[in-house]
């Protein structure tokens, strides 16, 4: 019937390929060692030394700026960072160095963590640039595990003693 036309040609697209410039190195040898570490050096900041400011500061002043920074993570919905904050109260060691307590090992990986950002914001505001803080992990003493419902209600007593006096009301059984 018709004459089938021919398949239209297949364009390829042509690629160039560089050679890369030096030599290849394997990233299993000594030399890809010793470049990963001189590529390090380059990347860590030059730090220069100046003469900052190393200013006392009261307890007071520090619970300040320490609620100002919790209620900006608060603010920005970071709830997890301001309750890190809540958590107990940072307590003066020195002149540069602060202590504060967590209850996990968990919970101080994230404080330090955030303490890239906390810490140049409070050497600012207490205009002292010398400041370190310790986290140090306080586990509270054995955890208490509720099994029975007398237990539970127990501990339901304990937290609200109202449910005692309205349990005995309404004269229910346990």
């Amino acid at each position: 019937m018709g004459d089938p036309s021919p398949p239209p040609s297949i364009v390829k697209p042509k690629i160039d390929i560089q050679p890369r410039e030096g030599k290849q190195i394997s990233s299993l040898s000594i030399a890809s060692i010793q470049r990963k570490k001189e590529w390090g050096q380059q990347q860590k900041p030059t730090e220069t030394k100046l003469d900052l400011p190393n200013d006392a500061f009261t307890q007071e002043d520090l619970e300040v700026h320490w609620k100002i920074y919790q209620q900006e993570k608060t603010d920005k919905r970071e709830q997890n960072l301001a309750s890190l904050f809540q958590l107990s109260t940072p307590r003066i060691i020195n002149n540069t160095t602060l202590e504060y307590a967590v209850p996990s090992s968990l919970n101080k990986v994230e404080m330090e963590r955030e303490f890239v950002y906390f810490l140049p914001f409070l050497r600012k505001a207490l205009n002292n640039f010398s400041i370190v803080i310790n986290v140090i992990v306080k586990e509270s003493g054995e955890k208490k595990f509720i099994y029975t419902p007398e237990e539970k209600y127990q501990r339901l007593i304990e937290i609200n003693p109202i449910l005692g006096k309205l349990r005995q009301e309404l004269d229910l059984d346990l």
